[in-house]
């Protein structure tokens, strides 16, 4: 990356990592565009953010990225990070959540969003001298080593569990990441980071029913604080060498797969399979209107 200010665009900016990550971004002088689906708790977050914008925008919605890509577009001239941060996940679902445009809820909004708001923002990347693109994987997918993308039941209308839905998207996170590092060769920088549990922020914990709230207590004692990771994401952000002079683990791809200290490390299994990424893309491509990319 170069010296100087950055033009930042961050999904899930109103709360958790990506609060903390929009805040000290801005605490080093850059311009942030902070898209969140929920204009109130939007506007909340971007009060405490200097130098920022807030985007509304919903993730499992095709129409609302299309409307907040024109936004950033009439707003900026480049864009030199997009962090896709926003993620749903409630394991209380006891089956799918449909969108409206006929895909399942985690699905939708934790890989086909970002999927098409980085199609829809790549002309935006491609005007900045050195952009970047990270996006968000879980660390939980190291109890599922052998997970793969169900190209079936990519909607999940078997048998339901919401854990294995929010794992086949992050799965898909981190292929879309090596897809999209080698289809873009020197032209961008793509890494996917691997986060760990983090601790919720009260307002969030306060929602959850009483039950699945008591449950979840003791594991939110014990996650890491936000800020940890939002530093991480910071340092990401505007640190000045390029990802692919560090070799990304388990295979010779463009992208980057890191935990939480930003260390390389290996992705499941079925990353590395150029076929299913290939395959995934175009199956994302389908579902997102075959945006057009600049590379």
């Amino acid at each position: 990356m170069h010296h100087g200010q950055l033009t930042v665009a961050i999904t899930g900016a109103n709360s958790g990592i990506g609060l903390r990550a929009a805040r000290r971004l801005a605490a080093q002088g850059h311009r942030l565009l902070i898209i969140c689906r929920d204009p109130g708790r939007g506007e909340a977050a971007a009060a405490t953010i200097e130098n920022s914008r807030l985007i509304v925008a919903d993730l499992a919605d095709p129409t609302s990225i299309d409307e907040a890509a024109a936004t950033i577009t009439r707003q900026v001239g480049h864009l030199d990070v997009l962090i896709n941060n926003a993620a749903v996940f409630d394991q209380a679902m006891r089956e799918p959540a449909i969108t409206p445009a006929g895909h399942e809820l985690f699905w939708a909004t934790n890989h086909l969003g970002p999927f098409q708001l980085t199609a829809r923002l790549s002309h935006l990347l491609a005007a900045a001298p050195r952009p970047r693109v990270i996006n968000v994987a879980s660390k939980g997918l190291v109890t599922m080593p052998r997970i793969k993308i169900r190209f079936d039941q990519l909607d999940e209308t078997d048998w339901y569990s919401p854990t294995r839905a929010y794992y086949h998207a992050k799965l898909a996170q981190i292929m879309f990441t090596y897809s999209l590092a080698m289809r873009t060769g020197d032209s961008l920088d793509v890494a996917c980071v691997r986060v760990p549990s983090v601790r919720l922020d009260a307002e969030r914990v306060a929602a959850m029913p009483w039950l699945l709230r008591t449950l979840y207590a003791p594991k939110n004692r014990a996650a890491l604080p936000p800020d940890r990771l939002g530093e991480s994401y910071a340092l990401l952000t505007t640190r000045i060498e390029s990802w692919r002079d560090r070799p990304a683990s388990g295979g010779p791809l463009h992208g980057i797969y890191l935990d939480e200290d930003l260390h390389p490390v290996r992705a499941p299994a079925q990353a590395y399979d150029a076929a299913a990424r290939d395959r995934l893309w175009s199956v994302s491509q389908l579902a997102t209107g075959h945006p057009q990319w600049a590379w």
